[in-house]
């Protein structure tokens, strides 16, 4: 204790804060124990003057003690901190208020949303009033920047709750106590917030838009998540695969990527500069980078971790992680105590403790046993990556086990086997994907040519992630975990990891730039190969969460797309399966049904791929997102028009597409080559007037239409539709039962095929 009396003070500080969390105290009883203990620690240092033997170096248990309450008051004034007519909280859940303020987050797009958090200054209405705090401004569409005045008008909210997560506290967190739902917001005027995290943020928006441009989808969602923090284009299912394989904190900006980051930045400025000077840069640029990416709770955790780190070793101090760790946890639980209850927190926290207790131990024991076995040159060249890519992801692992299964209460499998395989690629993923990028906002063209060497080991991570989250039994949900069995867990792992040594991740790995363009090359070419047309007519009719888009490629390799659904990040995504990655570029694009369910994501569609002709099927819709897909068409230049009754559309090949309207029925559009036919069946069928021309075709009814096989007037050869089917009925099918559904044709013949 004499000689590590902040570890302590720290240690104690967060255990105030722990107890706080659990044990309901009064506000009043934590800050008179702190000024108690404060008046006890004058009579304990009077005590040690007078009697010898007590060890004056030793720190005094009353301050310690006061630090516990100075712990507890902390976090309980926080928790339970009143609102007052001045906050912009006090008004939840009370009506509609006009409120103005600036927005003071950079905006985050979704699929169905953008999300962004406005720093309340002001009251409009009911009153006029000075008012304090933030409100986080949920949104249909619209382009909002970082410093925009704006003016809403809305019903403040308190965030919900359950029993499976706090919306509450997490917002809590970030010091947002109000919620508002898509509320009449105005735009006042722009440019009201500082200029290093305008410009920071325009560049963060600017390389977001390259990256869509240069990768195809998931590949570009993931490279924008893991250097930008920008997680939103990441789809569903890619995104729970991820987190069923224990590989999210890949996604993520954590401390993993810091660590990354901070080695790069240190060795780059050290070829130019003193060591002082190259660590003072490099401090200065992931202050910058964490600023960049959002700046949020697990990000700035992550980075100043890193820099901590990185002056410990500076000083000769390797050994202090212990120390190092609870100083950095005790610090920023001071200035937001209610990060203690994050999980993220926890997570980071017990990772990077994991690594104190184990990773010299686990490293010295693996160059023992290959010592026994090989030559010491090599035992000493493998070490360090086995040591980096899977005994250090082993050390974190067991030390966050307990935090995992308190609060997901599942237990991953296959995470031992995924952090192995992954891991590896991820410093390149960084290193060329960022270069790739800065390259790009210089000049674009190469940029777009170095991200092809990027998609490589991105498109390697998606698909082991995805490969590994289909093993059967690889998720093992245990239901809920008390705390009690938590604190078993630990003092079980804290009595095996008895000797405590540090040793730091370091970036050993050196890819060789040329065998990596080798590699590239070879995927990219297998890639386009393996994804060359066939001579067949391709049709690929998407179920959930992209029910009635259909995906066209004609024998010689044409694209058509049918709809675009609501999810543009899993449409994105199937795109690009059935698409070589040096070729993202659809043909033509037809909205058939002017339905919110079928073209809402196609602005983002129009974005991400080369779109050659865009077709309405009928009268532009009047809405927003029809307005949004205008303005992205005029400036694409993308060449459009509106189908008439009658119309046909050549599609080369002998493909045609016709806007099939007989008198009084609903079908809408007729595809044929050949001998196929495939009908698109919109509409409810009225009537059975010439309609003997449509035996034998393929019929596909619109999502949400409900068709029996014996309310069609002609005898079609197989019924698809979206909607669950009871037993087996002959002649239908449903994606919701089969999965996607794929029909090859030759003109003569068809095949078809279920996903499931």
């Amino acid at each position: 204790m004499r000689r590590i009396p902040l570890f302590w003070i720290s240690s104690a500080f967060l255990l105030g804060i722990s107890v706080s969390v659990f044990a309901p105290v009064s506000v009043a009883i934590w800050r008179t124990s702190f000024f108690v203990c404060l008046g006890l620690l004058g009579l304990e240092y009077l005590v040690r003057r007078k009697w010898s033997g007590f060890r004056k170096q030793s720190l005094p248990v009353f301050l310690l003690l006061a630090v516990l309450a100075g712990g507890g008051w902390r976090y309980s004034t926080v928790q339970h901190k009143p609102f007052t007519p001045n906050d912009i909280a006090y008004y939840n859940d009370q009506g509609k208020v006009t409120i103005s303020g600036v927005v003071c987050s950079d905006p985050q797009h979704n699929e169905r949303s953008v999300r962004f958090s406005v720093c309340v200054d002001r009251m409009e209405r009911p009153e006029q009033r000075n008012l304090k705090g933030k409100v986080l401004v949920i949104q249909r569409s619209g382009e909002w920047k970082y410093g925009d005045r704006v003016n809403v008008t809305g019903t403040p909210q308190t965030p919900g709750e359950n029993e499976e997560f706090s919306y509450k506290k997490y917002l809590a967190q970030r010091g947002i106590y109000s919620l508002m739902e898509y509320p009449y917001v105005k735009w006042i005027a722009s440019g009201k917030a500082g200029w290093v995290k305008s410009g920071l943020f325009a560049l963060r928006q600017k390389a977001y838009h390259l990256i869509q441009d240069f990768l195809p989808q998931p590949e570009a969602g993931l490279l924008s998540g893991i250097l930008l923090g920008i997680e939103t284009d990441i789809p569903y299912e890619l995104e729970k695969a991820f987190q069923d394989t224990g590989t999210a904190h890949v996604v993520a900006i954590s401390g993993f990527n810091m660590a990354i980051l901070a080695g790069i930045f240190l060795k780059g400025f050290r070829k130019y500069l003193s060591i002082w000077w190259a660590a003072l840069l490099a401090i200065l640029a992931m202050g910058l980078y964490t600023v960049l990416v959002g700046g949020a709770p697990a990000v700035a955790r992550a980075a100043v971790m890193s820099c901590l780190a990185m002056s410990a070793s500076l000083i000769g101090r390797g050994q202090s992680g212990m120390y190092t760790l609870a100083l950095t946890a005790a610090i920023m639980c001071l200035f937001n105590p209610l990060l203690i209850g994050d999980a993220g927190f926890q997570l980071s926290v017990t990772a990077t403790l994991g690594l104190v207790l184990y990773a010299d131990r686990l490293m010295n024991w693996f160059r023992n046993l290959a010592g026994k076995y090989l030559p010491d040159t090599v035992v000493e060249r493998i070490t360090g990556p086995v040591s980096d890519y899977f005994l250090f992801t082993l050390a974190a692992q067991v030390m966050t086990l307990p935090v995992v299964l308190y609060h997901f209460e599942r237990l991953s499998l296959t995470t031992l086997l995924a952090n192995p395989l992954i891991l590896p690629v991820q410093p390149l993923v960084m290193i060329l994907g960022g270069i790739a990028v800065i390259v790009g906002l210089v000049i674009a063209p190469l940029g777009q040519l170095l991200s092809y060497v990027v998609w490589v080991p991105l498109y390697y991570t998606n698909q082991i992630v995805t490969w590994l989250a289909g093993f059967p039994g690889g998720v093992v949900t245990l239901g809920e975990v008390s705390f009690l069995t938590v604190v078993v867990m630990y003092l079980l792992i804290f009595f095996l990891a008895h000797r405590k040594k540090k040793r730091g991740i370091q970036l050993q790995q050196k890819p060789i730039l040329v065998l990596g363009v080798m590699v590239a090359t070879v995927f990219l070419v297998w890639n386009a190969v393996l994804l060359r047309p066939d001579g067949n007519l391709h049709i690929w009719i998407l179920d959930e969460p992209n029910a009635g888009v259909v995906l066209v490629q004609t024998p010689s390799g044409k694209r058509i797309l049918i709809n675009a659904g609501e999810r543009a990040n899993s449409l994105s995504s199937e795109i690009t399966q059935h698409q070589p990655v040096l070729d993202r570029k659809l043909d033509l694009a037809i909205l058939t049904y002017p339905s919110a369910s079928t073209y809402t994501a196609y602005p983002t569609i129009l974005e991400r791929f080369k779109v050659q002709q865009f077709l309405w099927g009928e009268e532009i819709p009047a809405s927003k997102t029809a307005a949004t897909m205008q303005e992205v068409l005029q400036e694409r230049k993308i060449q459009t028009g509106i189908l008439t009754s009658g119309q046909q559309v050549d599609c080369g090949d002998g493909v045609v597409l016709e806007k099939f309207s007989l008198e009084k029925t609903g079908i809408s559009f007729l595809l044929t080559y050949g001998d196929f036919r495939l009908m698109l069946l919109d509409r409810e069928i009225r009537s059975s007037d010439r309609l003997q021309m449509m035996e034998g075709t393929v019929v596909l009814v619109r999502a949400g239409l409900e068709v029996d096989m014996n309310e069609i007037p002609w005898q079609p050869q197989v019924l698809i539709h979206h909607e669950y089917v009871e037993g087996d009925v002959p002649g239908q099918l449903s994606t919701n039962q089969t999965g996607r559904i794929e029909i090859i044709a030759d003109g003569k013949q068809m095949w078809m095929m279920g996903e499931r």
